[in-house]
This record gives structure tokens, C-alpha cells and sequence, in this order.
């Protein structure tokens, strides 16, 4: 594939993800007001690095893979994807989204500041993981 057809992929599926996000952060919202007013979210775009891969605790097959996130509410602690996005990663996850040690990665983060919102953090990456 031609790197331009990438690059073309990829941006569609961000702003694809970017549009789920608000579409989902309205949606929330739109059922769960406090009395004082709207849902406020902090939004911010930041990069997360791939620090760490290893056999998940869990003994079950899966791989543990560890985000250090640059900025946001995340940067606070190291992070795993598959508890992040409520995925399981296996080995072919692995090979399929060519995840790699020092791979980062665009990410929006929209935190929860003001209301009373079900939805209190979302994680959007601009890597459309399959």
C-alpha cells in the first residue's frame, strides 16, 4: 500500500474514533445532568508510549501492555491498554497492531471536571487497534 493510502487511513479512522468520542460524551451527558448545569470534560491530546510488555497477572494467556502517558489525569501512573480500553491482548493482537516497546501513540483523553455524567473518562486513541 502506498504510504500516502496509509496516512489517509489512519487520519480517517482517528477522526472516525475523535467522532465516536463526542457522540458518546453527548450522549452521556444528555441523560445525567446535575441540577447546577451541563457536564464539563477537560480534554487533552497527548502522547502514550509503549514502556512494557509482559505475561498479564491474570495467568491467562494474555499480554499486559503498559502506556506511559505524557500528559492528563493518565500521566499520573503507568497504564494498561487492556484494562484502559476493556480489551484482551494476545499475542496476535500483538502482530496485528504491530505494538511494539517505545511505540507511541495520539491519544485524547476527556476527563470529567464538572456534573454528573455516568461517563467520567474517555480514552480515545488515534490508532485504530483490531
Amino acid at each position: 500500500m502506498h504510504p500516502f493510502h496509509s496516512n489517509l487511513k489512519l487520519k480517517s479512522s482517528g477522526r472516525f474514533l475523535l467522532l465516536s468520542l463526542l457522540v458518546l460524551l453527548s450522549t452521556s451527558c444528555g441523560e445525567n445532568k446535575q441540577a447546577s448545569g451541563d457536564c464539563n470534560y477537560e480534554i487533552t491530546e497527548t502522547l502514550a508510549e509503549v514502556i512494557d510488555l509482559r505475561p498479564h497477572s491474570d495467568g491467562d494467556g494474555r499480554i499486559a501492555i503498559y502506556l506511559d502517558f505524557k500528559a492528563s489525569i493518565l500521566a499520573l501512573e503507568d497504564q494498561e491498554l487492556g484494562d484502559l480500553k476493556d480489551i484482551r491482548i494476545d499475542h496476535e493482537f500483538l502482530t496485528r497492531n504491530n505494538i511494539q516497546l517505545n511505540t507511541k501513540y495520539e491519544v485524547t483523553v476527556s476527563e470529567l471536571i464538572k456534573g454528573d455524567c455516568k461517563t467520567k473518562l474517555t480514552v480515545a486513541f488515534d490508532h485504530g487497534f483490531e
